[in-house]
Formats: structure tokens, C-alpha cells, sequence
């Protein structure tokens, strides 16, 4: 296991931390408010099955029900750039609408999972 990724941002006046492991083949995410991080909504994505193929990647929701939507969002958006498995785990414990918080962190994840494949930190572990 190998931390890859390990800031914090800031939407509205709440302050996220994520946290990005690649492990053997997959991935595994931490996103939370909280630094000591926390389990919250724990959500699975697969990438698509058939190469070539414009079908989306699929998530299952294993744990959890505050940020389902947002989870689901996340680990999608994380899935189809990283084209591997990824497992998230959300854990927002202040009270927030999702559809107020969703674009900023899409956005923040895109930025910087770029940087990451420019930095050359997504090649095989």
C-alpha cells in the first residue's frame, strides 16, 4: 500500500482531507472532514468491463446511508479516470447538502488525479 495523494481542501467552511492508496491493482480513498479520517459510506467501483465500449463504470454501495448520492458521484468520477477498482470511504460528519458540496470536489479530485498521471504516480505499484 502506497499513499499517493495526502491534501486537504477548503468548500464553503468546511475543510476535507483526501487521502489516495494505490494498492495491488485497485485503489483506496479516504475523503472526510475530519484528519483522523472515519469509515461513514463505504462505496466499491468497478471499471468498465469492455474495452472500447462507451458503458460506465458501476458502484455498489457496501456501507453507510448520510452521503450515498455523493459517495456514489466520488467513486465513479475516481473509477472511470483511474480505469481500476476503487473503494471510498466518505466520512462527512458535519451537516451538509450534497448537492452544494458534489461540483467542488469533483473538481478537486479531477485536478488532481491529473497531476498525478502527469507526475507519473499511477503507474503500476
Amino acid at each position: 500500500m502506497k499513499l499517493i495523494l495526502d491534501k486537504s481542501f477548503q468548500v464553503d467552511k468546511l475543510k476535507l482531507y483526501l487521502k489516495l492508496f494505490k494498492l495491488h491493482k485497485s485503489y483506496l480513498a479516504f475523503l472526510s472532514d475530519q484528519k483522523e479520517m472515519g469509515i461513514g459510506d463505504v462505496t466499491l467501483g468497478s471499471p468498465q468491463r469492455i474495452k472500447g465500449v462507451k458503458s460506465t463504470s458501476s458502484t455498489y454501495h457496501l456501507f453507510g446511508i448520510q452521503q450515498k448520492l455523493l459517495s456514489s458521484v466520488i467513486t465513479k468520477r475516481m473509477t472511470n479516470f483511474l480505469d481500476m477498482p476503487v473503494l471510498l470511504l466518505l466520512f462527512i460528519k458535519e451537516k451538509v447538502e450534497e448537492n452544494e458540496i458534489a461540483r467542488p470536489i469533483v473538481d478537486f479530485i479531477n485536478e488532481n488525479l491529473k497531476d498525478l498521471r502527469e507526475s507519473e504516480e499511477l503507474l503500476d505499484y
